[in-house]
């Protein structure tokens, strides 16, 4: 397998913030003037916030990264340290904020770690199980999240559907259904049927309408056979730590949105359990987004999952919301990004 560095590079670049940036202040400029009750005197309302939310808030992000790193050392198996873990992750967070989540980081996040000293094929490994289990995360904890909720975790907007022309369900279910059949076919080609997959894509790859594409496909076949020999042999230890890290990642990422609400206004435990819910579904919707970290899609339909909780609070809480679990990895990009790639791609290259 060949790295694409220079697609890789035009990513993992300081100009690449700009784009979600003005995509998102143009979202929030747009609903604030489209909102008659959004005005100076409810912006002035951000104040309410308790100092004490916004810590919170921010322990969460934080122990969420510490969570992560603590899952690409399990996943490298000793070929990374803390401090290259910890940059693995911030790095693929970076990518993931200037990326649209319909196409995904993979094949950056692929070439980060090859930048640490592994091996196209293990790096390729790596990145495919981390996308894999987050991929197993929203298929199997979404259904639960609406069983426990009674279906509240998918709530109705009128104005939504009146505007992008398809209802939220539309849209969780459309995303839902991609994810089903992307988890299939990994799980498929790199942990069941991994022989079976790669006869059949080299197969495809001698059709005469592929032809242009035959190449290409032939060496993604043997690349993700390659990849299966690294995972196959994995112990049930390994695969119970690495479901459990996942979850528990994603638990705690969602919760930067509760400490963020309880900081407004008072919610029951139930509530809290609600917000997560909600929060997952409302990712998997994002996760047809076409802007990069979803920009402007998050912004637009924030007041439709959480407007119940938040009332008046809802515009100002979704501004602290993204400027606390979005921004900061922007802000990371375009100030510590450009020396960690000159000293990874000089060092390593």
């Amino acid at each position: 397998m060949e790295v694409d560095a220079k697609k890789a590079l035009r990513t993992l670049n300081p100009k690449s913030v700009w784009l979600p940036v003005i995509i998102g202040l143009a979202i929030v400029v747009f609903i604030a003037l489209r909102d008659d009750k959004i005005n100076e005197e409810s912006l002035q309302s951000i104040l309410s916030i308790s100092i004490l939310a916004i810590a919170l808030a921010f322990v969460f992000l934080i122990f969420k990264d510490l969570l992560n790193t603590a899952r690409v050392k399990l996943v490298g198996s000793g070929a990374f340290s803390l401090k290259e873990a910890l940059r693995i992750v911030l790095l693929w967070e970076f990518a993931v904020a200037v990326v649209p989540p319909i196409i995904g980081p993979v094949a950056v996040v692929v070439y980060i770690v090859h930048k640490h000293g592994v091996d196209v094929g293990r790096a390729l490994a790596y990145a495919l199980l981390l996308a894999m289990m987050d991929n197993v995360f929203f298929l199997t904890a979404s259904p639960l999240a609406l069983w426990v909720t009674d279906g509240a975790a998918l709530p109705q907007s009128e104005l939504i559907q009146n505007e992008l022309g398809g209802s939220l369900s539309y849209f969780f279910y459309l995303s839902y259904g991609l994810i089903a059949f992307y988890i299939s076919f990994k799980i498929s080609a790199l942990l069941l049927f991994p022989t079976l997959v790669r006869n059949l894509l080299q197969r495809l790859a001698q059709l005469p309408f592929l032809k242009k594409w035959g190449k290409r496909l032939s060496n993604r076949a043997d690349e993700l056979f390659e990849v299966s020999k690294e995972l196959r042999g994995k112990s049930a230890a390994f695969w119970l730590k690495l479901l459990g890290l996942t979850y528990t990642i994603w638990i705690v990422k969602f919760g930067v949105l509760n400490m963020i609400v309880v900081g407004f206004v008072p919610i029951s435990l139930n509530e809290h359990l609600l917000l997560v819910s909600r929060h997952l579904i409302m990712w998997l919707v994002m996760l047809v987004s076409p802007t990069p970290g979803s920009a402007g899609t998050a912004e637009y339909i924030f007041p439709a999952f959480f407007g119940e909780f938040l009332g008046e609070y809802t515009f100002v809480a979704s501004l602290i919301w993204r400027l606390i679990s979005f921004y900061p990895y922007l802000i990371i990009g375009a100030l510590i990004l450009p020396g960690w790639v000159k000293k990874l791609v000089v060092k390593l290259k």
